[in-house]
């Protein structure tokens, strides 16, 4: 256990020994059964007491040591599978071995601690207290942050949101994923190779590509995954774990459907968009009332809903009714009036696209606590307004399309509650909105706006490949999508932005035979063209078989990067730096070797990293290659200085190469110095920062 703890970084499982891994969680049972009951035992043999006899407790003691190292064990290779990473895994690991010496030493010193109750009982509770905590840290791991404790640790209240200032992910999608998905796609325990921690790594996706595609059928993997049947191995979550409720999975679908923004707020969707229907019941509005009138009777609202009238609580539990009418060709002004019974609860109406008439005005100004009218596109002229002065808590009144005037607006001028009136597409224009707004010194009026001085900006493209790897080893097929189907697709290969006129337009995938920086954008007559999307695929040459890391990195880059699979596992970082897949330097040079079980003939080696000026992470100031059969035969073949930025400029992906003539080696060692930032950077002087993802021969 010992010798693995400090070598197991070198450590290849075959299929026999993932199968003795993943047996962890099952075996972890004994230890912490067996080193409570020998705790007991001891205590017991200490005080010379006869119930236990010595024997017996020796054979108890042995047996808790030696299952919790078999345990210790079992972790350590379970550790080694993709998917476990982090500090929590170390820290795990480090706790169960330190449990495994401990309960190894207490059986090996047993004779001496009997001697002392005192030892004995701070021997047991020592060896508890971190078995504890191991535990505690492992159903973390397992189950999500504080699995073990909270049912007693305090729960800090979270502050209500109130619903003009949710934002739909943040306060909608991401308790969702938190509850239902990040105990399995965590920093800790990425399965699928898949955390869910961070938006970036939420786009970034999985082994298996990314979560959802807005373009593609069935909205990607996300949702085919949540629709699989619950016995199938790749449905999520997976069987045993809490499952996704049906209003869930919908919250998901419809986000996912309008775009997927992680920025944009509940109260900024349209009034009729299901998602924000749904979100209601979740949040309150800042200005949300109390109601003092009594509730009305169950029975009565249920009789007046049907299939053209819905009749319902605006939340559970409150004494206020939204009502809203659907079919026109079914209306009859006498439906109205058989809200009669009901008529001192209802707070919301909605009218739009009904034939009411001035006259059915009446009906609705009897209904005294009324706070929302909606009557846009109705066949009100304005006459009938009259009926609703006496709507002393409206707020919001909707005239939108209808024969509304000035001069028919002006019966409401005494109801200082009104705040909201809409009047778009009526004879009233921006030359009314002065006298109005004298009239209505607290009311918002909003009169529409010309749609076609409004310009839209297309969303970037999606540039993928097949199976999304971003390395290959012979062709690759290449697929360009833009969410807005008619827009025209038009890129390059050769490094330049793509032009909206000289560039070759994007018609199907299309392959490539080499390594290549693919950049495209999204045209269309009477929109904002779209940023530019980059996305660079490399055609694999030798394969590196293993990397040693002469030099170690910076700590908080660490944790990916000391059994060198960093460097050779084909996986291709974003131009966020945090991510898994990068490895950054700056107060130690770039160090590493690179051995090949069998001597090959090289002649370029390329560093894929990243320039970030803003952040200080700048292309290595030199750049060497040395070859050899043997880390003492060493020659150095080719030093580079890449080219330096001269300003600040947004974050890009980027190839340092070092050619040279055909050499066989049977190893070669890399050498990446950080440059000193220069005399224009804010911070000059100081060292850069060196970041690589990846390292590929030939």
């Amino acid at each position: 256990m010992v010798f693995l703890l400090f070598f197991g970084s070198e450590l290849r499982l075959p299929a026999f020994l993932q199968v003795f891994g993943r047996a962890h969680p099952l075996v972890l049972h004994f230890p912490i059964v067996l080193l409570l009951l020998a705790f007991g035992s001891e205590l017991i043999v200490a005080s010379s007491r006869a119930a236990v006899p010595k024997n017996t407790a020796n054979w108890l003691l042995l047996s808790a040591a030696f299952t919790t190292v078999i345990t210790a064990l079992m972790g350590l290779f379970l550790s080694k599978e993709p998917g476990y990473g982090g500090d929590e895994v170390t820290t795990h690991k480090w706790l169960g071995i330190a449990c495994s010496l401990l309960a190894f030493g207490w059986y090996g010193l047993k004779d001496q601690v009997r001697r002392n109750k005192a030892i004995t009982t701070v021997t047991g509770i020592g060896v508890a207290a971190v078995l504890l905590v191991a535990g505690h840290i492992g159903g973390n791991i397992t189950h999500g942050e504080d699995f073990l404790f909270s049912p007693v640790l305090a729960k800090s209240e979270t502050p209500q949101v109130p619903f003009e200032d949710a934002i739909v992910y943040t306060h909608l999608i991401q308790p969702i994923f938190e509850k239902k998905c990040m105990s399995c796609h965590n920093s800790s325990k990425a399965k699928g190779e898949l955390v869910m921690e961070t938006q970036q790594l939420l786009l970034k996706g999985g082994k298996d590509g990314k979560l959802w595609d807005t373009t593609a059928a069935g909205f990607g993997l996300l949702m085919q995954r949540i629709h699989l049947p619950l016995e199938s191995k790749e449905h999520m979550p997976p069987q045993g774990k809490p499952q996704l409720t049906d209003e869930e999975a919908r919250i998901l679908y419809l986000w996912i459907k309008a775009g997927s923004s992680f920025t944009q707020k509940l109260a900024t969707l349209p009034d009729s968009d299901s998602l924000k229907m749904i979100a209601r019941s979740f949040f309150k509005s800042k200005d949300e009332e109390q109601y003092t009138f009594a509730a009305a009777d169950e029975n009565t609202v249920k009789k007046l809903s049907n299939s053209y009238r819905v009749v319902a609580p605006i939340a559970t539990g409150s004494p206020a009714l939204d009502v809203s009418f659907f079919s026109a060709a079914q209306f009859k002004g006498e439906q109205l009036k058989e809200l009669e019974k009901v008529k001192d609860n209802i707070v919301s109406l909605q009218l739009s696209k009904m034939p009411v008439t001035d006259e059915d005005l009446k009906a609705i100004g009897s209904f005294s606590n009324l706070r929302a009218l909606n009557l846009s596109f109705t066949k009100v002229k304005g006459d009938g307004i009259k009926y609703l002065a006496g709507l002393q808590h409206l707020k919001q009144l909707s005239l939108s399309g209808t024969g509304i005037t000035t001069g028919g607006l002006q019966p409401l001028a005494k109801l200082k509650t009104l705040i909201a009136i809409e009047v778009w597409n009526t004879a009233i224009t921006d030359k009314d909105l002065t006298s109005l707004k004298s009239n209505f010194p607290k009311a918002a009026f909003d009169i529409g706006y010309k749609g076609d001085t409004v310009i839209a900006k297309l969303s970037t493209p999606i540039i993928t490949a097949a199976n999304d790897k971003q390395i290959f080893s012979n062709t690759s097929l290449i697929t360009i999508k833009s969410p807005v189907k008619a827009a025209i697709i038009r890129y390059t290969t050769d490094g330049n932005p793509p032009d909206s006129l000289k560039s070759p337009g994007y018609e199907k995938p299309f392959i490539i035979g080499k390594s290549a920086v693919i950049h495209a954008r999204a045209f269309l007559k009477g929109w904002i063209s779209s940023d530019t999307a980059t996305a660079g695929f490399y055609k694999s040459g030798i394969k590196v078989d293993s990397v040693f890391l002469i030099t170690r990195p910076n700590p908080r880059y660490i944790k990916n990067a000391m059994d060198g699979k960093a460097f050779i596992d084909e996986a291709l970082g974003g131009v966020n730096f945090g991510t898994p897949e990068w490895v950054g330097y700056q107060d130690s040079v770039l160090e590493i070797y690179l051995f090949f079980k069998q001597p090959v003939k090289v002649s370029a080696l390329t560093l894929n990293g990243l320039v970030a000026t803003g952040s200080d992470i700048f292309p290595p100031d030199v750049l060497q290659v040395w070859g050899g059969t043997t880390t003492q035969s060493l020659q150095l073949l080719s030093q580079t200085r890449p080219t330096q930025p001269s300003a600040n400029q947004p974050a890009y992906l980027a190839d340092f190469t070092g050619s040279f003539q055909p050499r066989q080696v049977s190893l070669i060692k890399l050498v990446a110095k950080p440059v000193r930032l220069p005399a224009w950077h804010p911070r000059k002087g100081k060292k850069g920062w060196v970041f690589c993802d990846e390292v590929l021969v030939n």
